[in-house]
């Protein structure tokens, strides 16, 4: 099998990946391939997803010795290799090569000061690529899907000057914003995702207990299920909550969308260990103001606070409920800041403007030993260790 201009190394492909991968197939043709090393998730089979390890440019290593070997020799032989989601050493070989290679990575750090510890030690040894890591002149680069990605790796002396901001980049759908802004339901608010402790649901819900006790007008609609499900509920039973605010259950990806299109604001209520975030770009692609906690990854990246969305201290109820108060009684700032958000997905952060930069941008480094800056934010821009600073 010979190699390609591009190939994306990944365990199996997902609906997370599909955008960018139609943007790569745009550019180079047959000289792009995914390449999944694992079958497709089960679980998401399991409740009706089909298998996205069958589009035409995905290479299935998975299903013989022989399809894994000539995974393996395209991963060599390739001039350009994105790697996400695999152990390191897949590419160990090239590197020694000395071929431009990406790791595309969230941050590690996202939890408790004991199992951070552990992994900080496991990063400072970074097997497979920890010397071109360190190496400034060795082509080997960190795609960083989340704002605190250079810091993490950063930390552990890996890809100084070597890292840039990326993300996921979901499909896009492009409105007559200003008709679909005007015809957005008033006060109406929507948390969507799954029912764990660590994207704080009952935080949506304590919310809507203050905006009730302040006499707003709003309803409240949270999407989704998962372990905190009952929990919710007795929470929304208990502060007699029922009028303003709904549990959905889990909806398709389209209804989903379909619900954000009528939404006026969305919540996203995530600590850090939300890696990235997708469901932030899909709700800000629909015209919706997005209040999100400021150690998400992808939001320091999307939103620029108080002009295309706003954020708030992670975990703080109080700053979270001012914010959004504010939203409630200024229903102008709410179109202003929707409009922006659709500008800043369908612009700077779209799959299109990522895979046109990506080109570049490896074009560049490619016959250079230094930094290379050419775009100031969005992605394929330099990510600094510091920019966004936090400690263990």
């Amino acid at each position: 099998m010979a190699g390609k201009k591009l190939i994306f190394v990944s365990n199996y492909f997902n609906h997370h990946q599909k955008a960018l991968a139609e943007e790569f197939v745009r550019i180079y043709g047959d000289d792009y391939a995914f390449v999944a090393m694992t079958p497709f998730n089960q679980k998401r089979l399991a409740i009706g997803y089909s298998d996205m390890n069958q589009a035409p440019f995905v290479v299935r290593a998975y299903e013989s010795p022989e399809a894994e070997r000539e995974a393996r020799m395209l991963i060599d032989e390739s001039e350009c290799v994105i790697m996400g989601g695999m152990p390191v050493s897949v590419i160990s070989s090239r590197l020694k090569q000395g071929k431009i290679t990406f790791l595309q990575s969230e941050r590690f750090l996202k939890g408790p000061l004991w199992r951070d510890a552990a992994r900080i030690a496991k990063y400072l040894k970074f097997s497979g690529g920890r010397a071109q890591a360190r190496d400034k002149r060795a082509k080997f680069y960190l795609l960083c899907a989340g704002a605190f990605t250079a810091w993490d790796y950063g930390l552990c002396g890996l890809f100084r000057n070597k890292a840039y901001r990326w993300g996921y980049f979901t499909e896009l759908k492009s409105y007559d914003i200003e008709y679909l802004i005007s015809r957005k339901e008033r006060g109406l608010i929507l948390w969507a995702g799954r029912f764990l402790d660590w994207k704080h649901p009952d935080l949506a819900v304590r919310l809507a207990e203050r905006l009730k006790a302040s006499g707003k007008s709003f309803r409240l609609k949270i999407i989704g299920s998962g372990e905190m499900h009952d929990e919710l509920t007795r929470m929304i039973d208990a502060k007699n909550l029922h009028e303003c605010a709904e549990l959905s259950g889990a909806l398709p990806v389209e209804q989903m969308r379909s619900e954000m299109e009528r939404a006026q604001i969305f919540l996203f209520t995530s600590d850090r260990g939300e890696g990235w975030g997708a469901v932030l770009s899909e709700a800000m692609n629909s015209g919706c103001v997005a209040v999100a906690g400021d150690k998400i990854g992808s939001a320091p990246y999307l939103i620029n606070d108080g002009q295309n969305g706003l954020l708030f201290r992670d975990g703080r109820l109080d700053d979270l409920t001012r914010k959004v108060s504010a939203l409630l009684d200024d229903p102008a700032k709410c179109e202003s800041l929707g409009v922006n958000a659709y500008g800043t997905i369908s612009g700077e952060w779209s799959p299109k403007t990522a895979a046109e930069r990506f080109v570049e941008l490896a074009q560049r480094l490619r016959v250079s030993d230094e930094p290379v800056s050419l775009w100031e934010e969005g992605p394929g821009s330099l990510a600094h260790p510091n920019e966004a600073r936090e400690g263990l």
